[in-house]
């Protein structure tokens, strides 16, 4: 029961700062995120703990504890470290992707697809989560996934931020249209290729994201 009331405040508190109902530089403390939820400041305190080994809070000793701020710096490592796990799997998924898992690809493409009116940001994320998680699942990385899971932090708010632009999500279910359509042939050469493009257009979305909102990011000389 503890176990449970941990893990569901770490991930409530989690998704909040992923979907900026907790904004960068936002001070939170055990006694503010018990009362949000209800809870005691034991669950509260761990969560906290716990999101500041992922890069997602600051804690000052004796001072104060804040959601942190964007690191660039750090975000262009994450978005490395998952372009270079990801597109070396490709090889993988395409010789052990059955019929089934592109069924699923297809379906979470719709289900994206339904998503992606402004009411259906946070669950859109998910679903782009998931999408990636069937390469991944049928790649056998598991350990690729639960990296990507817990330390792609940074990298992931200014995915989230991104995804905003309907023109972006646009882009994405277009990218994975293209991404399933490589898979079905099972042209491991086009699939590599598509990943490449989709996953590598990070910087040009991050530096549209920085100027909307200058003040979610660290300073560059932090």
């Amino acid at each position: 029961m503890e176990k449970n009331l941990n893990e569901s405040t770490y991930e409530r508190l989690k998704k909040e700062i992923m979907t900026f109902a907790l904004v960068p530089g936002e001070a939170i403390s055990a006694a503010k995120i018990a009362t949000r939820y209800g809870v005691s400041r034991t669950p509260a305190r761990e969560a906290i703990v716990k999101l500041e080994k992922e890069g997602l809070v600051d804690i000052y000793p004796q001072s104060k504890t804040l959601v942190s701020r964007i690191n660039l710096s750090r975000s262009r490592q994450e978005w490395y470290v998952r372009y270079t796990l990801e597109t070396g799997m490709c090889a993988q998924f395409i010789r052990n992707a059955s019929p089934e898992t592109i069924l699923k690809m297809e379906r979470n493409l719709r289900q994206m697809e339904q998503a992606r009116d402004e009411a259906g940001q946070a669950s859109y994320l998910v679903l782009d989560h998931e999408f990636h998680d069937l390469i991944y699942d049928a790649s056998g990385e598991r350990l690729a996934k639960e990296i990507i899971h817990t330390q792609v932090t940074h990298y992931d708010r200014i995915r989230f931020l991104t995804d905003r632009a309907p023109l972006v999500r646009e882009k994405t279910i277009h990218e994975h249209r293209q991404l399933i359509a490589a898979a079905r042939k099972k042209d491991e050469g086009l699939f590599e290729e598509c990943l490449r493009a989709h996953l590598g257009r990070v910087k040009e979305d991050q530096e549209m994201i920085r100027q909307q909102y200058p003040d979610y990011f660290e300073n560059e000389e932090s």
